[in-house]
């Protein structure tokens, strides 16, 4: 077991964001994602890490104009994500992937 902060052991495997930290207003979620060098995407909501908070804002809140305004800053930053699987080891990713298929 490895220690990056004396409070919060981590172990492999272990996920080092534990907090997800939703906000709902489109001026805040722009400072984080300014400063996060990638924002994922999976529908309907976007995320940006700052260093061990995650924080996200969901898409269907908003409206169409901010969704819009919000891509055009983000050009270059998002990462959409299409699926999302679990899994220990490299070995254990490909067994579930093939399962899926």
């Amino acid at each position: 077991m490895q220690v990056f902060d004396k409070h919060i052991p981590y172990k492999r495997g272990d996920c080092l964001v534990q907090e997800f930290l939703e906000v709902d207003d489109l001026e805040t979620f722009k400072l984080v994602a300014g400063q996060s060098p990638l924002v994922i995407r999976r529908d309907p909501y976007l995320f940006a890490q700052y260093f061990a908070g995650m924080f996200f804002i969901d898409l269907s809140k908003l409206e169409q104009k901010d969704i819009k305004r919000l891509f055009d800053m983000l050009r270059g930053k998002l990462i959409i994500v299409r699926n999302i699987i679990k899994a220990s080891s490299i070995t254990d990713f490909v067994s579930r992937a093939e399962k899926k298929h």
